[in-house]
């Protein structure tokens, strides 16, 4: 090659060397690091029968950018004082990845966020939240746990954690979720997370910003990944407003389901909230007319549950609101966004006097 081929080429590949560190630069300023996946060591689980897994006791590790430890009961956070201490009030939270707190620390959950809120406003009462929410279940799956422990914990309240995704997941019963891989196993068996980025090439490519957003968009135009599921498909449906007979079978699974927590409700004496968690895009302001929240709360009332919005305060935030989810989440809240739907909760458990040992015996007439 002459030597002005050679300066041509050179050229070329320093303007092209310019462009992609002025993109990821740029992208650098403009969007937040992914979160990492790769971190040691990961949670694991055990293979179950019943409810298909649940978390290995007493662990320290990570999900995400979440440090997680677990209690000897498998739980997240520390040991529940067994047996109930006499006189405390006890919380305890159910649901999947969203209340467990799905990449952000044991502290910044709303479960544990709820407990210090409330400690700070009632100062003279005895109470604690437990948080025994499990990333990838259902509400089939949540009421299956809380039945094994319910006369372990002897809750008053319990809070059941619904998202928007635990309506297609009641169809499938966890299969189609994003986080344990156990469709089938021996009991006992350790699962872990799905696979993640392990090559080398995999990890470095995910380190560069620009690289990282463009291969979300490309997926998300796609419609692989998570936006390729059925479950997305009903999501849309249900925050667009459109009925379809899927989604009807759905929500009658779902009525069903919280039926049977009901009549564990009866049978241990404890009281039941429905903590409605909106997904991203109802914080930031679309979908204005979904009746999402309105049709949990047609199941719930006449099953004698309260039901709890975070909706309005989440939306009512100065924060910026991409600043209340995990960074390219559009499930899973910052500890940000936990903090928010904490303060929903206490206010409600406070203004309608929800936190009274003394009426569980009061409540478990009223539900019979």
């Amino acid at each position: 090659m002459s030597r002005h081929g050679k300066k041509r080429v050179g050229l070329a590949a320093g303007a092209t060397l310019f462009a992609l560190v002025t993109c990821e630069l740029a992208a650098r300023a403009t969007f937040p690091a992914p979160p990492d996946p790769t971190r040691q060591p990961q949670i694991k689980y055990r293979f179950d029968p019943e409810i298909r897994y649940i978390p290995l006791p007493n662990q320290r590790g990570w999900i995400d950018d979440g440090f997680v430890t677990t209690n000897s009961l498998g739980f997240r956070g520390p040991d529940p004082a067994s047996p109930k201490p006499p006189g405390r009030f006890r919380v305890v939270a159910i649901g999947d990845s969203v209340t467990f707190g799905f990449g952000v620390n044991d502290q910044d959950t709303f479960c544990a966020q709820t407990e210090q809120l409330l400690r700070s406003k009632k100062p003279g009462v005895d109470l604690d939240v437990v948080n025994i929410a499990v990333p990838g279940y259902d509400t089939r799956q949540e009421v299956a746990l809380l039945g094994r422990n319910v006369s372990r914990l002897e809750p008053n309240l319990v809070l059941v954690g619904l998202y928007s995704n635990d309506i297609p997941d009641s169809l499938e019963d966890g299969e189609g979720g994003t986080t344990v891989a156990a469709a089938s196993g021996d009991p006992g068996r350790v699962l872990q997370m799905n696979p993640v980025p392990s090559s080398w090439w995999s990890i470095q490519l995910r380190k560069s910003r620009a690289t990282y957003t463009i291969g979300r968009a490309l997926r998300r135009f796609a419609k692989q990944g998570e936006w390729g599921m059925s479950r997305f498909t009903m999501e849309l449906d249900i925050l667009e407003g459109r009925n379809t007979a899927q989604l009807d079978s759905a929500w009658d699974r779902v009525e069903k389901q919280l039926g049977q927590l009901r009549e564990l409700a009866v049978a241990h004496g404890f009281s039941v909230g429905v903590v409605v968690l909106p997904p991203r895009e109802q914080v930031v302001g679309l979908y204005s007319h979904a009746r999402y929240q309105d049709r949990v709360r047609s199941i719930a009332e006449p099953l004698g549950f309260f039901v709890i919005d975070p909706l309005p305060v989440l939306a009512a935030s100065q924060e910026r609101k991409d600043r209340l989810f995990v960074p390219y989440d559009r499930n899973h809240p910052s500890g940000a966004g936990h903090r928010l739907i904490a303060q929903a909760i206490v206010d409600d458990l406070n203004r309608n006097g929800r936190v009274n040992v003394q009426a569980r015996v009061a409540r478990q007439e009223e539900l019979r």
